[in-house]
């Protein structure tokens, strides 16, 4: 795997490295890591090259995290222009489709389409969430998962999602809900021109329907799935309905 340094740091990502029609670049979000995309990159590999990566601050990724969307899309700009991508499709989660939002409004050269999974034009944060990281981080995490993920959801993905909550500092937790607070592009989403994919699971309590409906109804030609039995992480509650809305997607860019 080839090294990439941005502003002084490396930074840690997984490619497939394989010539294909596509290429994804997957963002998580926040406090998140690549691990929030696994089942996509375990499925997706017949469908597209596939680059996930660490924010930096997050897993394995060093440095530290940015105070706002538009730092990181900054800083991903870097990483694409260093990883020489040419084309290639953004597919944010949450932050990360905040992320990409923010990086189609910046013209990021060789945009060829936008994914967005459980995200907004608009990411307000409850000061609860806020309060709970700050304040009592270890017993708050299973209740921030609870807010993640659908009522139904199997409990040993619960364990596991609460593993990987606590396995970023709460320090990075508050400056990424921070930054998604100051967040807010309602006003701007009309220029934004490529093909464009919202997904948003049915059961989703953080970024509910309503907020891919809006995205849907003010980006030119988006279309929009929900998965259903899904909460906030759809692509790890119901991998496999994703994967199939995903390469449908990619299979319709030609």
């Amino acid at each position: 795997m080839p090294e990439i340094f941005i502003q002084g740091f490396d930074v840690h990502f997984q490619d497939t490295l394989k010539s294909m029609p596509h290429t994804v670049v997957f963002i998580h979000g926040s406090g998140g890591s690549h691990h929030t995309w696994r089942d996509q990159w375990a499925g997706l590999k017949g469908a597209a090259r596939l680059v996930v990566l660490d924010l930096p601050g997050h897993a394995e990724s060093p440095g530290t995290p940015r105070e706002t969307v538009e730092g990181y899309a900054n800083w991903l700009a870097d990483f694409i222009e260093e990883a020489g991508l040419g084309k290639f499709v953004l597919a944010g989660h949450s932050m990360g489709g905040a992320i990409a939002l923010q990086a189609a409004l910046n013209r990021i050269p060789g945009l060829a389409a936008l994914i967005l999974a459980g995200t907004g034009a608009k990411l307000k944060v409850s000061p609860l969430i806020l309060d709970g990281i700050a304040n009592r981080f270890r017993e708050f995490a299973p209740e921030l998962v609870e807010w993640m993920m659908a009522r139904e959801t199997d409990r040993l993905l619960r364990d596991d999602v609460t593993m990987d909550v606590l396995s970023t500092r709460p320090g990075t937790w508050v400056a990424d809900f921070q930054a998604c607070d100051a967040f807010d592009v309602r006003g701007r989403l009309g220029e934004i021109g490529v093909p464009t994919l919202a997904i948003c699971g049915d059961d989703d309590r953080l970024t509910p329907l309503k907020y891919s409906e809006f995205l849907a109804a003010n980006i030119r030609g988006a279309v929009l799935k929900i998965v259903h039995g899904a909460g906030h992480i759809a692509m790890l509650e119901q991998p496999n309905d994703v994967n199939n809305v995903i390469a449908s997607f990619l299979q319709s860019l030609g």
